[in-house]
């Protein structure tokens, strides 16, 4: 069992925080590493088809060049 636990720092001040255990599955192993890489975080609605892949370049998504 690894536990992960991280805080938000929202304009320098500390947030909300957010534990798992990142052993329990990939997709946890995977949110602990985009957690640990300074991630930007943009709500986007629930219909978006905004997905894995996809890019973002400051102000909005474009899907992946293939």
């Amino acid at each position: 069992m690894t536990l992960r636990k991280y805080v938000f720092v929202l304009d320098g001040e500390v947030g909300p925080d957010l534990q798992f255990d990142d052993s329990k599955s990939d997709q946890n192993a995977a949110l602990a590493a985009a957690l640990a890489s300074n991630p930007i975080v943009v709500e986007v609605p629930t219909d978006s088809p905004v997905q894995l892949g996809w890019l973002w370049n400051g102000t909005e998504f474009n899907p992946p060049v293939e």
